[in-house]
């Protein structure tokens, strides 16, 4: 795939730093230049620092994970004779999954001047 890569620029480094992204680059399956372009890729189209973006993941990552075991423990007392609200669990079910849409719109959403991110409407 022909790019219009055409511009370049350097960046001082210790060899410590090198070696520290020669190795992230290589467990990313990756190599340094095209690993370096990818966080700075991330950072522009997030507005945020790479990796930022983790740590809300893994929130949302544990919070569904709760959710699945609160329907595994509402499935084992069913099979057990007893009775349950399954209104309860869709609730969460659907908030989880709200949180999980709104973090992807808000992602996705195209950076504003001052920082914020515009909305789309819908």
């Amino acid at each position: 795939m022909q790019t219009d890569r055409t511009h370049s620029f350097r960046i001082r480094a210790s060899r410590a730093d090198l070696s520290a992204w020669e190795r992230a680059a290589a467990a990313a399956g990756s190599n340094k230049t095209a690993w370096l372009r990818s966080l700075a890729a991330e950072a522009s189209t997030t507005g945020q620092p790479p990796g930022a973006l983790v740590g809300e993941l893994i929130r949302l990552r544990r919070e569904i994970a709760a959710i699945g075991n609160n329907v595994n423990q509402i499935a084992h007392h069913m099979n057990a004779g007893g009775h349950a609200d399954p209104e309860a669990a869709l609730g969460q079910v659907e908030a989880a999954l709200l949180n999980v849409s709104d973090f992807l719109n808000d992602a996705r959403a195209p950076r504003r001047k001052g920082g914020g991110r515009r909305r789309s409407a819908g």
